[in-house]
This record gives C-alpha cells, structure tokens and sequence, in this order.
C-alpha cells in the first residue's frame, strides 16, 4: 500500500461555480502544474500538455452530480497515476480535497516536496476563484 496525504482546501465561492470550473480541463492550466498554453485535447477524450517532467497525458472524469473530479496523469504506455479530487458544499463556499499517493520509486524527501508543490496549486486555485469574489 503506498503512502498518501490529502489536502483540503477551503474555497469562499459557491459549489456550481467552483464545480463548473474544475470540470472544464481547459482550465487546470491556469492554476496546475500544467504549462500554460499547452494542455489540448485529443481525439480520444484524453488531453495531453507540457508539464516540468515533460509531456503528459490527462484524463479527466465526466460531468457528474456528484463533486468528484477525479483524473489521471499519464505517459502513454506508462503507468496511469490516479489522483482523486472532490468538491464539497461548505454552506454558501466550497471544500475541495486531493489526495496524492507516492508514487513508486519515490523517496519521502520527494513525496514531501511533491506535497509541498500541489498545496502551492491549491492555493493559486484559490486564490484565482475567490478573485472574482471582490471584482
């Protein structure tokens, strides 16, 4: 069983605006770890973009009901990294979680770091919705 760690974050912006953001993957370049200008998609469903470990393929959930934006980074042929992502009414905002698992070959300085990186996504994801909040 591989080790994980969740993050979650408290978003002031109401569930169907943070929920329709997340679901569009167009938009996971402008606060992910996803070279801006790059994601795209591919006639498979998937979508593929630069990221600082070179490029990469993303596969994404469908729309649903039920918050869960679930999607997976991979290289094609490669091992499918799964990542979960909900969102969750939190009264009139929002609470999102991920949860990262480390991945194989991977040392906990590493797995800190990695953690250290995606809080840092979070909080410019953040950052980005609850701006509209005050324009």
């Amino acid at each position: 069983m591989r080790r994980s760690h969740t993050i979650s974050v408290s978003i002031d912006r109401p569930f169907d605006e943070v929920y329709d953001y997340l679901g569009k993957p167009a938009n996971y370049q402008h606060w992910a770890a996803v070279e801006p200008g790059t994601l795209r998609p591919l006639d498979n469903g998937d979508w593929k973009g630069d990221t600082s470990y070179g490029p990469r393929h993303f596969r994404f959930s469908p729309p649903n009901d039920f918050g869960v934006l679930d999607h997976a980074i991979f290289v094609p042929g490669g091992e499918v990294l799964y990542t979960p992502m909900r969102v969750m009414r939190n009264g009139r905002g929002t609470e999102l979680t991920f949860t990262f698992f480390q991945r194989e070959g991977m040392d906990d300085v590493k797995f800190a770091s990695t953690v250290e990186w995606i809080n840092t996504d979070f909080l410019t994801l953040k950052s980005l919705l609850e701006a509209r909040n005050r324009a």
